[in-house]
């Protein structure tokens, strides 16, 4: 990469974290709302077997929700259940859920069981460094960004409360281009 081209991603990069941080306010304040932050950054990251994932490759499909957590965090454990039930329901029409895990490298090792013992099928990378992480600036947990094919984020949320899925659920209905059922909620296939 060049020098100029390397200077424009620094600027690209600081702009993100700028817009990122602008948007940390307490969940209550930003939950449902869309976000208007630029394009995601594409990355590649690691899954639970070692295989290369790039967002880029993923947004090919379909609409993307990127769901940072961590297994020590309460709300992250409440909120899978919902994450997996949308990644089954919608996955057909080109839909998938990114969980990315932040475990650091003492925790890092239980991520594998606990998503098996689950039975959850979305995916899942592990980020000790927190590289990605630190890429949409992500400070809490969880934090998720519904990112759709042009890499526009669509929705931002910190935070977890029961319900919430409602409004994510209906942006991704729009998305897939089933149109917006506000609440639509098919509890079938979840486990």
């Amino acid at each position: 990469m060049g020098h100029s081209a390397t200077i424009l991603r620094g600027i690209r990069l600081a702009a993100l974290a700028t817009s990122l941080a602008a948007l940390t306010v307490p969940a209550n304040e930003l939950r449902g709302e869309e976000a208007s932050i630029p394009a995601a950054p594409d990355f590649t990251g690691r899954d639970l077997k070692g295989k290369s994932v790039a967002l880029s490759s993923l947004l090919k499909k379909g609409p993307v929700l990127l769901d940072f957590w961590t297994t020590w965090c309460a709300p992250c454990k409440k909120e899978m259940p919902e994450l997996d039930r949308l990644h089954r329901t919608y996955r057909d029409k080109g839909f998938q859920v990114v969980a990315i895990s932040q475990d650091d490298n003492r925790t890092v090792g239980t991520v594998q069981s606990y998503i098996q013992s689950k039975k959850y099928q979305f995916i899942v990378l592990v980020d000790p460094d927190k590289k990605i992480g630190n890429l949409y600036n992500v400070r809490q947990y969880p934090t998720s960004f519904l990112v759709a094919q042009d890499r526009t984020v669509r929705h931002f949320a910190q935070g977890y409360l029961p319900g919430d899925e409602k409004k994510l659920e209906s942006l991704i209905r729009t998305l897939v281009g089933l149109g917006a059922e506000e609440g639509h909620i098919d509890s079938g296939g979840s486990q």
